[in-house]
């Protein structure tokens, strides 16, 4: 992915540093880019062949399955309430300092407006940091402390925030990718999944882009498992996502846990996202609040 937050092309996951440190051990300061592109289309560098085109079109098909198969449509919502605990503390000791908030199992209220990524703000509701909200506006990050609010300099608040708005819409956001190519069929933990990779630009391993691998699960269709690399933090880091309890909201349906780590396995976790509660829409919350430096600009 190009690194513009603005964009779903440049949103990559800061927030799960702590993969880089495990999988990426000290070496030259400017690693080649990891390719996780799977040994199935390690050769595909165009849609010159017939079985590259074919992989392209299945591969569009399983996408488009998965986006119908979660519900989330442009226009279905214009803002989304999420009350969450972010659990570092499943974390190796060594990692949890990588923890972006101030408590290992940090609660939240976390309101965002839906299919527009850079616009959010979360109350902390426990911690020593309780009653703090923290918040991006255009991709700016401010602080509300006390009823006053400031823009701050943090770089993990950012990623933290984007981060989350993010892999809750996913199935959303697979729409957007350009490239894309059915892999396999595998089978994991029991489960029957389809493969499929995306990329933008260009199907060859690029320092400029993201890459993804998408599991979707045969029989349901839901996305399931996720593994992306991370170029803007590393461009050796690779991560993965585990999604899981999937609950319908309004027609859509969300994944209640989000597991992340160097694994899709217990093995590999660094940090567990378990949700109460998901609104779309909710009474109370307007546009507006979302909009804070906008309204307020601050010096």
């Amino acid at each position: 992915m190009k690194n513009k937050i603005q964009t779903h092309k440049g949103l990559v996951f800061f927030w799960v540093l702590a993969t880089c440190i495990l999988i990426n051990a000290p070496a030259q300061s400017v690693p080649d880019p990891v390719d996780i592109r799977p040994r199935e289309i390690r050769d595909w560098v165009g849609d010159a062949t017939l079985e590259i085109r074919d992989r392209n079109k299945r591969g569009r098909q399983l996408l488009n399955e998965c986006f119908d198969a979660h519900g989330w449509v442009a226009g279905n919502s214009s803002t989304i309430s999420a009350t969450y605990i972010d659990d570092w503390s499943v974390a190796p000791e060594p990692l949890r300092r990588y923890n972006n908030w101030p408590y290992l199992k940090q609660a939240l209220q976390h309101d965002f407006l839906s299919f527009k990524l850079g616009h959010s703000r979360a109350q902390l509701l426990n911690g020593p940091s309780k009653g703090e909200i923290w918040g991006i506006d255009h991709a700016m990050p401010y602080k509300i402390i006390n009823g006053e609010m400031n823009r701050v300099e943090d770089s993990n608040m950012v990623p933290a925030l984007v981060g989350k708005e993010y892999f809750i819409q996913l199935p959303y956001w697979t729409k957007k990718v350009p490239l894309v190519a059915y892999v396999k069929d595998t089978v994991h933990q029991g489960q029957p999944y389809h493969l499929v990779f995306g990329t933008w630009e260009t199907p060859k391993v690029n320092p400029r882009f993201d890459q993804y691998v998408y599991w979707i699960n045969q029989k349901t269709k839901l996305l399931e498992i996720v593994q992306y690399t991370v170029r803007v933090v590393d461009p050796s880091a690779v991560g993965f996502v585990v999604f899981d309890d999937f609950r319908e909201v309004d027609g859509v349906s969300i994944p209640f846990v989000h597991r992340l780590g160097y694994l899709p396995t217990s093995e590999g976790l660094i940090h567990e996202m378990r949700f109460q509660s998901v609104v779309l829409d909710p009474k109370g919350l307007s546009l507006h609040l979302l909009g804070n430096l906008r309204e307020k600009e601050q010096p």
